[in-house]
């Protein structure tokens, strides 16, 4: 730091200084992984571009966000990229866990003390834009060209029109297939289907062998893949509406939805809820996977890839994903794993736009972070890290398969952890077959509208 300090002096002082007489100057100690840490490292000179021709005054910008070591090791990795090509630019990092992260970041928001740079949890995002936190980056000169507008749109823009977060990857359900399998038993995944055609399908498996089952699921996915996704294509909505705290989904619409997942395990479609709760959310982890007698998984796009080293044997696509055919939307969602923005009361912003601009369309930058923050969110981006080895060929095509679709995220009070357990109970009393689906939606429309009336 020392170091760097005397450099922008010089850098300040003398016009003359040549880009040969910078370029001994280096520091290099290395970022270490950590667990909660600042890490600062001064630049090498020796690269500077065009920019440095001018004098710059000394810019220090703190950069959070969360992950495991890997994430931690290639964001590092660009921030020395970056204050290479920018010297006079100093990123602190700031990184550990995720737990107790959005707890800090909000004592932090409310102290005025929040990094200038700030890696966002998607559920929180929309309400540190409401409180005005985020700077809007639309009036920035970060370059979007890279970005699918409609993905932009949806992921960080918060019904505003402009760019308050960006997202950091490509996220979605996903329904992996047993491809070979599924073949035998004449079942296609790749072409477009209804959510009937499962319960037909899953009939067809058991027909072939009753030991196959068509679907495995837990239930912290298929919760939000049966009543999440069936509500959106319903409506064209979420299940709540945010901005006057009502349901849009009816008592009816509850019924259907759950009648759909009583067929679901009368008929075997899907594995035994009692039996998939010893895995959690590890479906990789059941023998019964590992040996290939399910046809599908019903997961996310991040999985696809641990789903398919646990068979290695096996050859696995993505398929589409259930539709009805007077749907109001397609109701599948393309989110993003995390956010980042940049603070509001950032007292270089122009820096820190550099900065983000740097991070998602240097190709450096992208080679390097890979996929630390799952499928990268451009075209070049996945272009890049396909062709070096590092996205995974299943899951990119698990990301191109959600993105054909039109939903719309429904994060919000839909999401809250509050709704997520009703949902959740509600299915597991239908699957287990304690409660008939008209009395599950009658307590629903209950639980929910009480919720409601509380906040």
């Amino acid at each position: 730091m020392k170091l760097k300090k005397i450099m922008a002096v010089i850098l300040a002082a003398s016009m003359m200084m040549s880009l040969a007489a910078c370029s001994n100057s280096t520091d290099s100690a290395e970022k270490a992984p950590s667990n909660d840490t600042t890490v600062t490292k001064a630049p090498d000179a020796g690269t500077n571009t065009s920019d440095a021709e001018e004098a710059h005054d000394p810019v220090s910008l703190r950069f959070s966000w969360w992950g495991g070591d890997a994430r931690h090791e290639a964001t590092l990795a660009v921030i020395d990229l970056f204050e290479k090509e920018y010297p006079w630019i100093t990123i602190e990092a700031e990184y550990g866990a995720q737990d107790g992260y959005n707890d800090k970041l909000m004592t932090q928001f409310a102290s005025g003390t929040a990094p200038d740079i700030i890696q966002l949890e998607t559920g929180a995002a929309p309400e540190y834009y409401a409180q005005e936190q985020l700077l809007d980056l639309s009036s920035t000169s970060i370059d979007f060209s890279n970005f699918d507008p409609t993905f932009l749109e949806n992921n960080g823009q918060f019904g505003s029109g402009s760019q308050y977060a960006i997202p950091m990857g490509k996220a979605g359900t996903a329904i992996v297939v047993n491809k070979d399998l599924a073949d035998k038993i004449g079942i296609d995944f790749t072409k477009p289907y209804d959510w009937n055609q499962l319960i037909e399908w899953g009939k067809q498996v058991q027909a072939y062998d009753p030991s196959l089952y068509l679907i495995s699921g837990n239930e912290t996915y298929m919760m939000p893949f049966i009543l999440r996704a069936m509500a959106r294509q319903m409506n064209g909505l979420p299940i709540i509406n945010d901005a006057d705290n009502t349901l849009n989904m009816t008592e009816e619409q509850f019924t259907q939805a759950l009648e759909f997942i009583k067929q679901l395990y009368e008929n075997n479609v899907a594995v035994p809820l009692s039996y998939m709760a010893t895995y959690g959310v590890n479906n990789q982890d059941d023998p019964n996977w590992i040996a290939g007698k399910y046809v599908a998984y019903v997961g996310y796009t991040s999985s696809a890839d641990v789903m398919q080293a646990a068979n290695p044997n096996a050859n696995y696509i993505a398929g589409n994903l259930p539709v009805f055919a007077d749907r109001k939307s397609d109701g599948w969602v393309n989110d993003c794993p995390q956010y980042v923005g940049i603070y509001a009361k950032s007292k270089n912003p122009e820096e820190a736009a550099l900065f983000l601009d740097f991070f998602f369309n240097n190709e450096e930058a992208m080679k390097t972070l890979g996929t630390v923050r799952s499928v990268p969110p451009t075209e070049k981006a996945q272009k890049i890290t396909l062709e070096s080895g590092k996205l995974n060929p299943l899951t990119k095509m698990a990301v191109d398969v959600s993105m054909q679709y039109n939903g719309k995220s429904d994060s919000g009070k839909t999401t809250s952890a509050e709704v997520s357990a009703i949902l959740c109970t509600a299915y597991e009393n239908v699957a287990f077959g304690e409660k008939t689906p008209a009395e599950e939606a009658k307590e629903i429309v209950s639980l929910i509208n009480d919720y409601l009336a509380a906040q």
